[in-house]
């Protein structure tokens, strides 16, 4: 009976010890609120209103989220970025990263393009208005610091 009672002793400790051990590598995650984000990006933009269809069904195609962010990313380089509003909508528009889907490996999606600033806003308005109802989603770390990004939730988040 007193090697049983040992056994299980020592058995319990590893076991205690193992469980410590291994809840400590675990990264800390948080939850990135792309609903927020999408509205605080609207916010940004003067009100406008887009009127082609055409741009209008491709900015509402789901399958297309991911490869318009990216277009209106690369937009968004193209313009002069010194207003501290462009700065933090290019610091959000970075975060929705996490929150859609990589776009199709090898397919031949086109996203939407801008021809200047106006036609941009007014594109990324409706976009990010179809964007609201984007669920949270679990980052692998929180948000850390990032030089440059103005806004009320500064950093950026490991999906």
């Amino acid at each position: 009976m007193v090697l049983a009672s040992s056994t299980t002793s020592t058995f319990s400790t590893l076991l205690l010890l193992l469980l410590l051990f291994h809840s400590g590598l675990q990264a800390p995650t948080s939850m990135l609120n792309c609903s927020s984000i999408a509205k605080e990006i609207k916010e940004k933009l003067p009100k406008s209103k887009l009127n082609d269809t055409d741009q209008r069904a491709n900015l509402m195609n789901v399958t297309l989220r991911r490869v318009n962010l990216n277009k209106f990313l690369e937009s968004l380089e193209s313009f002069d970025a010194k207003d501290k509003i462009e700065i933090g909508i290019k610091c959000n528009l970075q975060r929705l990263k996490c929150c859609l889907p990589e776009p199709v490996k090898g397919s031949k999606l086109t996203g939407v393009s801008s021809e200047n600033l106006k036609d941009f806003q007014e594109k990324l308005r409706f976009y990010v208005i179809q964007l609201y109802n984007l669920p949270p989603v679990l980052t692998s770390r929180p948000p850390q610091p990032t030089s440059g990004c103005v806004t009320s939730n500064p950093g950026t988040e490991e999906c």
